[in-house]
């Protein structure tokens, strides 16, 4: 119920976060590289696609510290709009909640601390179509000549099912992958994390129930509740997201 929602959303989590304070305000503050991507021996194995539409500086404040994403609109748009119009609505500030993270792997998150936000997204008719992925497919683009892993640590994407399944659950990679975005057409990148400040707080996600975390059907029903606190008391949350910045 919704006394059992805002009671759990005040709640504070025991273990005490090193990195609390945002260091990016805007995207004068990112480096030339975080702003426009290109491949390099250590991240990107191929250039992601030139940004001849806007991007947005999103940052997230988290239970495990803050957030700044570069969302790359050119990079996957549909799956890119669907985020910034979730930020917009105050959707992230229900406290949604890391629900299955595994240490190096990735971190799935996305439903509503508040059931009743869940709704807008129900049904395969509020699905998305996918967006063509831009990362080379296959197990033979695993990684390049360089040792870059396609899927590297801190990109954006959604956890889905299928064709055309996109729906308000993502993932973020904690890790460098060679297998996600493989061919599986929900996984394409649409923003990536920026700033040493976020790459600290994806290491700070509590990783510790892997895939043991809150169900799906739990939280959708229940969201962010006393009881899902009480059960998994270690579990972190993003507790707000907004629109900092875009070259818009």
């Amino acid at each position: 119920n919704n006394k059992e929602f805002f009671t759990a959303k005040h709640a504070t989590k025991t273990r005490t976060k090193t990195n609390t304070k945002s260091t990016i305000h805007s995207l004068r503050d990112l480096t030339p590289q975080e702003l426009h991507p290109h491949a390099t021996p250590t991240r990107h194995m191929v250039d992601p696609p030139p940004d001849t539409t806007p991007i947005y500086l999103v940052t997230c404040q988290t239970t495990a510290g803050p957030l700044h994403i570069a969302v790359h609109t050119s990079w996957a748009p549909i799956g890119a709009r669907r985020f910034l119009h979730m930020v917009r609505t105050r959707y992230f500030s229900t406290k949604v909640a890391f629900m299955r993270c595994v240490r190096s792997f990735i971190c799935q998150f996305g439903l509503a601390g508040d059931p009743s936000y869940n709704d807008e997204y129900k049904g395969k008719k509020n699905s998305l179509p996918d967006d063509p992925n831009w990362l080379p497919e296959g197990p033979s683009h695993r990684t390049n000549e360089l040792g870059v892993k396609r899927f590297a640590k801190g990109y954006f994407s959604y956890a889905g099912s299928g064709t055309n399944s996109r729906s308000n659950q993502f993932i973020v990679a904690l890790g460098d992958n060679e297998r996600l975005a493989g061919g599986s057409p929900w996984e394409v990148p649409w923003g990536e994390a920026v700033g040493k400040v976020s790459f600290e707080t994806l290491d700070e996600i509590y990783t510790g129930y892997g895939e043991k975390g809150p169900s799906q059907a739990r939280l959708s029903k229940e969201g962010s509740s006393e009881g899902i606190g009480r059960d998994f008391p270690e579990l972190d949350y993003i507790l707000s997201c907004d629109v900092v910045d875009s070259t818009d």
